[in-house]
């Protein structure tokens, strides 16, 4: 017992001092050896009197535990409990890391009724933004920051929450995928790899620029009219990232307008041609519009920062002369494709009117155009043919048109977590569509803007060249979504997509009524131009209008106004194809009425992704946030986690494409993309989905009536297709009661 006590006295560091203070009074010798003895002989007796302590306690803690278990059971639980207590209190006294090495060797205690299951067992991967979501759940949105238990029973009932977020990775990966929201756009390389796009080119600085000897070659080639030259100089400097000069695109444009066959063959003007066109596009790809620092430059290559009423921006000037070019060119001349290139011929009427001395005379016949003189290109321009100058105005038409559409893209990618009102109308880092056509939160019929719409419908209507009227629909696409992106609504801070601003909305009506001024009595026109638009809610929502001309109610367009005109019978008000006459283009038969009506129910159900939504209530199969390239994929070839495979079979199924693909360019090992998910206003559009998805069951009735009296098969065809067996056979009765009310289901 003293030993223990003595052993006490030592453990506690409160007592060090006073220990110390005895040692002091020991009449030890000065000899450094003895002291060094006395040091180690002290601290061994310390360690094992500490040793000695510690056995004692064990040793007590033993005979407790050996004589309380002879206690009876009712007594010997709280003995055992009032025991480990006094054991954690005391051990806890003599040593803080014993402690923790014990505390971390009991088990955790779990309380089950917290337990939640959430789709988060499902996706194993999501992004950084959807993490912050799940950290500031709100009343709007779903709680998903509980994680579901790894041993979760398969035949565990598919939660309520889990059904919010599938519908909220639907709706995700719709708003995510930047490329669909421009279908007629093509996909740039900053959309394949966008971290990579944001540390070279949105947070870079200025591009290297050329030695100044070499920039003063670049203009002498140029103003000598050494063309092959200077375009080979500006192929080396793209492909070594040396940016040439600020106006090089306003050259190469100019380039495209001015060539002629003064002092070339039509086979020198026609491989000159077409390499100024192919290396502005390689100089635009390795100094794309994203590029931050190069912003201003494609400003002024725009137009945009120095337009004045003499000298417009250059979108306005190409559509000026291309209003004059349509007026000039006969209808043949604009439904086929006409060439860019034509034999020079000089105008000696023009030179005897014009009264120039000999020496004028001599240039004008020899001499290119001149750069040094600062003057536009119009003139020259003007003393091509119509047709050239419909051909290379549709070209210069489609460079700037790649410039807006892919610095849009970029912008909508770099802005995935927010893309409001203020952040697209922020005037540093506005987008170049909404500057150029002169939007504003307020305004989107600009004179511009009109402009455009009324030479779409136009060349439209003169049946235009196809390839070359999808150049104007693709600037009336990227209108659209631009227009409709700055009504994006959020509420919670969550967003509400898809949806269609009312904005945009009367831009569209805006856009069907210049087209009937255009085009006011031909039906086929109409039935041929809504196909060409690329985004679904434009021809969905222009096929409305085109319709209500007719029969058709006032009301919005959805799958409930088509269960009412089919339940309402107002295909009777047509006539038969049968019953029309070949030469009557202003009557819209009964075959046309609904295949219209047809294709806008597909437009509207593609742009929501209902199909998917519908699939994910049926089957329960986790929708994942995945996202392959935009680029192709090699013939059979399977990916995955150990590597690629070939494999045979495969191949020999898609025989019939190797072909296809063997000619196509194919990157290989593009990875896929995770794509993060968007905090979705879940609520609102569970809602809406609920209701569309409701109407279109109840259309499937409704087309069993119809069908005894027209011929509604293609119909029947989607809707089934669609729709499918509405529930899984080995559901029970009950259940499908439950699954028939679809709002219930999904309904937040």
């Amino acid at each position: 017992m003293e030993c223990m006590h003595t052993s006490g006295w030592l453990t506690n560091s409160a007592n060090f001092p006073q220990f110390r203070m005895e040692l002091a009074k020991i009449p030890w010798k000065r000899s450094f050896a003895l002291q060094k003895s006395c040091v180690l002989a002290v601290g061994l007796s310390i360690n094992l009197i500490f040793i000695a302590n510690r056995l004692c306690n064990f040793a007590q803690q033993f005979c407790l535990r050996f004589v309380k278990m002879s206690l009876s059971p009712k007594n010997s639980d709280a003995s055992m409990n009032k025991e480990a207590n006094d054991g954690d209190v005391e051990r806890a006294k003599n040593s803080k890391a014993t402690d923790a090495m014990e505390t971390d060797d009991r088990p955790a205690t779990i309380n089950t009724k917290d337990i939640h299951y959430d789709a988060d067992s499902e996706m194993n991967e999501s992004g950084a933004e959807d993490a912050a979501a799940k950290r500031e759940p709100t009343t709007d949105e779903d709680v998903s920051t509980v994680i579901a238990p790894a041993n979760r029973s398969t035949s565990d009932p598919i939660s309520k929450q889990n059904c919010k977020w599938n519908l909220r990775v639907i709706i995700s990966n719709l708003y995510m995928q930047t490329e669909q929201r421009l279908p007629s756009a093509r996909v740039p390389k900053c959309l394949h790899n966008t971290s990579q796009c944001v540390s070279k080119h949105r947070c870079a600085m200025l591009p290297d620029a050329p030695d100044i000897g070499i920039a003063q070659e670049l203009r002498n080639n140029l103003y000598s009219q050494h063309y092959e030259t200077y375009l080979d100089m500006l192929e080396t400097m793209a492909l070594q990232s040396v940016y040439p000069d600020e106006a090089v695109f306003d050259r190469l444009l100019d380039m495209i307008m001015i060539l002629n066959t003064k002092s070339l063959t039509l086979d020198e003007l026609h491989s000159r041609y077409r390499n100024v066109i192919r290396i502005y596009y390689l100089l635009v790809d390795a100094f794309p519009p994203c590029w931050t620092a190069l912003r201003p430059y494609y400003l002024n290559f725009l137009g945009i920062t120095n337009a004045t009423d003499e000298k417009p921006q250059k979108l306005q000037l190409l559509l000026d002369l291309l209003d004059d070019c349509l007026a000039k060119c006969s209808d043949s001349e604009i439904s086929r494709l006409s060439p860019y290139y034509e034999q020079f011929v000089h105008d000696f009427a023009e030179e005897e009117n014009a009264n120039m001395s000999p020496e004028e005379v001599f240039l004008c016949h020899v001499q290119d155009y001149d750069w040094q003189s600062g003057k536009q290109w119009v003139d020259e321009f003007k003393k091509m043919s119509a047709a050239v100058q419909l051909a290379r105005l549709c070209d210069a038409l489609d460079m700037l048109c790649w410039v807006l559409e892919r610095e849009f893209m970029a912008w909508l990618d770099h802005n995935r977590l927010q893309q409001t009102e203020p952040e697209i109308f922020q005037e540093d880092s506005k987008p170049f569509v909404l500057i150029v056509f002169g939007m504003t939160k307020s305004t989107r019929l600009t004179n511009i803007t009109r402009q455009l719409l009324r030479l779409y419908s136009r060349a439209a209507a003169k049946s235009l060249y196809p390839e070359r009227l999808r150049i104007l629909e693709r600037y009336v696409s990227l209108i659209m979504e631009a227009s409709n992106t700055a009504e994006l609504v959020y509420a919670n801070n969550s967003l509400i997509y898809p949806n269609l601003g009312p904005q945009t909305r009367r831009l569209i009506g805006e856009f069907f009524k210049l087209f009937k001024t255009e085009n006011p009595a031909d039906v086929s026109t109409y039935i041929k131009t809504i196909p060409r638009l690329s985004q679904c809610y434009v021809r969905y929502e222009f096929a409305d209008h085109f319709l209500r001309l007719f029969y058709c109610s006032d009301a919005g367009f959805e799958p409930g106004k088509v269960c009412e005109e089919l339940k309402a019978k107002r295909w009777l008000k047509y006539k038969p194809r049968s019953a029309i006459e070949e030469s009557d283009n202003e009557q819209l038969s009964r075959e046309d009425y609904l295949k219209i009506m047809l294709n806008a129910l597909r437009d509207y159900c593609t742009w929501l992704n209902l199909q998917a939504c519908w699939k994910y209530i049926k089957t329960k199969v986790p929708v994942q946030t995945r996202t392959s390239s935009p680029l192709a994929t090699p013939v059979g070839v399977v990916t995955g986690d150990v590597g690629k495979i070939f494999m045979l079979d495969e191949m020999q199924k898609e025989a019939h494409t190797w072909k296809q693909r063997i000619n196509s360019k194919v990157i290989l090992s593009r990875p896929k993309v995770n794509l993060p998910v968007a905090r979705i206003s879940v609520s609102t559009m569970a809602e809406r989905y609920g209701g569309d998805i409701r109407q279109l069951r109840y259309l499937r009735r409704v087309l069993l009536e119809v069908k005894r009296f027209e011929d509604v098969t293609d119909w029947l065809d989607y809707v089934n297709d669609f729709l499918g067996e509405d529930e899984p056979s080995s559901e029970t009765e009950s259940h499908k009661e439950k699954r028939a009310q679809l709002p219930v289901i999904i309904k937040t």
